[in-house]
C-alpha cells in the first residue's frame, strides 16, 4: 500500500485539533475552556490551510530576497494564519474571513478570570467558527474528511429556559470594558452584509419540533433557502420579522453626521477641524463616499461610511473617527489630507 502523501497527516492533524477544540469547549466546568478552544481552533485552521497548499503544490515558505528560507530556531518559518485567509480568502470582505480573524485577535484578549462569561458573550461566533471550518473541510477535501460523525449536538439548559435567558444577559454587563469595546469595535467597521451573516455570528432561533417522529428524523437539522416549501418560508419570514421589530430599538447606534464627526476629531486632537472643508477634503482623500452628483450613493467604504437613503445623506462610523483622530494627529498627514495646516483651537480659559 503506497504511504499517504504529507499533505495528508497535515489534514487529520488539522481535523484532530478541531474536535479536541469542541471538546474542551464543551467542558463548561473546566477552567480556561474558551481559551482552549480558541488555541486549537487557531491551530485547525492553521493546518488546514498547509494541508491544501501542501496538495495544491502551494509554497507556503517564508524567503528572504535572495531566495534562502527564512529560519525561526533553526526551522523554516510558514505563513501564520492570517497570511493564509489573505490567500484563501482575497477579494473583499467575507464572513469566513471575518470571524476567523476575530479569533486570531480576541486570543490575546482573554482574560483568565473572565473566560466563562466571554464564551457566551461570543458563542456566536465561536458556532460559527465551528461550521466555517466543516464547510472548508468538505470543501476543500471532501465530505468523507467531514467531522460530522465526530460532533455532536449537545444538551444544555442555558439559553432554553426564561430565567437562564436573563442570566445569560446579565453576564454581559460584567465583562471588562475593554472587551465589550473590542468586541463592539470589530464588528463595527464590518459591511452589514458580513456582520450579518451567520457565517461571523451564528444566531439560531429554536422552535420544539412537534407531531410524530419517523426513523429518520433527527434531533437539529439546518434548513437551506432552497430545501425550504412555501409554508416554511411563510413561518422564517414571520419569525425575523417579529425578532427584527424586538431589535432595532436604536437606529443608527455609533454612526455620525458630518457636523459630530468634526467636533469629536476636532476635540481630540485640539486642532480646528471643520465639517464643510476638512472634513470634506478628508473624505475625498480617504475615498470614503462617492461626490454628492455621483449617482451612486450607496457606493461607500461601508467600514467608515454609509447612505442613509431615508433622510438622503451620509452618516459616518465611530472607525471613521478613530482613523481621523489617528491619521490626523501627525501635523504633514494633517496638511496632506486636508490641504491646509493644523491651526490650534482658540484658548477658551
Amino acid at each position: 500500500m503506497a504511504a499517504r502523501p504529507k499533505w495528508w497527516h497535515t489534514l487529520q492533524a488539522s481535523r484532530s485539533e478541531a474536535v479536541l477544540a469542541v471538546d474542551l469547549y464543551n467542558r463548561r466546568a473546566a477552567e480556561r475552556s474558551l481559551e482552549a478552544f480558541v488555541v486549537h481552533m487557531h491551530m485547525a485552521w492553521l493546518y488546514l490551510h498547509h494541508a491544501k497548499f501542501l496538495r495544491d503544490g502551494v509554497d507556503f515558505r517564508y524567503r528572504t530576497e535572495n531566495g534562502r528560507f527564512v529560519r525561526v530556531d533553526g526551522e523554516v518559518k510558514t505563513w501564520e494564519l492570517s497570511k493564509c485567509l489573505a490567500i484563501s480568502f482575497p477579494s473583499g470582505p467575507n464572513p469566513v474571513r471575518a470571524n476567523v480573524e476575530f479569533f486570531i485577535k480576541i486570543r490575546n484578549k482573554i482574560e483568565h478570570r473572565y473566560d466563562a462569561l466571554l464564551a457566551i458573550a461570543i458563542a456566536g461566533k465561536a458556532q460559527a467558527h465551528v461550521l466555517n471550518f466543516e464547510e472548508s473541510l468538505t470543501d476543500w477535501f471532501g465530505t468523507d474528511e467531514g467531522l460530522g460523525d465526530s460532533l455532536r449536538f449537545p444538551v444544555f439548559v442555558s439559553s432554553l429556559t426564561p430565567d437562564a435567558v436573563q442570566v445569560l444577559k446579565k453576564t454581559h454587563q460584567r465583562l471588562p470594558r475593554g472587551i465589550t469595546s473590542f468586541i463592539r469595535e470589530h464588528d463595527g467597521v464590518l459591511p452589514a452584509d458580513v456582520s450579518g451573516d451567520w457565517r461571523y455570528d451564528f444566531r439560531v432561533l429554536l422552535l420544539p419540533q412537534t407531531g410524530p417522529k419517523s426513523e429518520s428524523d433527527v434531533v437539529m437539522r439546518f434548513l437551506r433557502e432552497d430545501e425550504m416549501t412555501d409554508e416554511q418560508r411563510e413561518a422564517r419570514d414571520v419569525v425575523q420579522t417579529i425578532v427584527r421589530n424586538m431589535q432595532v430599538a436604536v437606529q443608527n447606534k455609533g454612526r455620525h453626521k458630518p457636523g459630530v464627526v468634526a467636533k469629536l476629531v476636532s476635540n481630540q486632537l485640539g486642532v480646528k477641524f471643520s465639517a464643510f472643508g476638512h472634513h470634506v477634503a478628508a473624505w475625498r482623500h480617504y475615498a470614503v463616499r462617492p461626490e454628492s452628483n455621483d449617482g451612486h450613493s450607496e457606493l461607500t467604504d461601508s467600514r467608515y461610511c454609509v447612505w442613509d437613503e431615508p433622510h438622503g445623506d451620509y452618516l459616518y462610523t465611530d472607525a471613521w473617527v478613530k482613523k481621523l483622530t489617528t491619521d490626523l494627529s501627525n501635523p504633514a498627514e494633517f496638511a496632506k489630507v486636508t490641504g491646509k495646516p493644523q491651526e490650534s483651537l482658540p484658548d477658551r480659559t
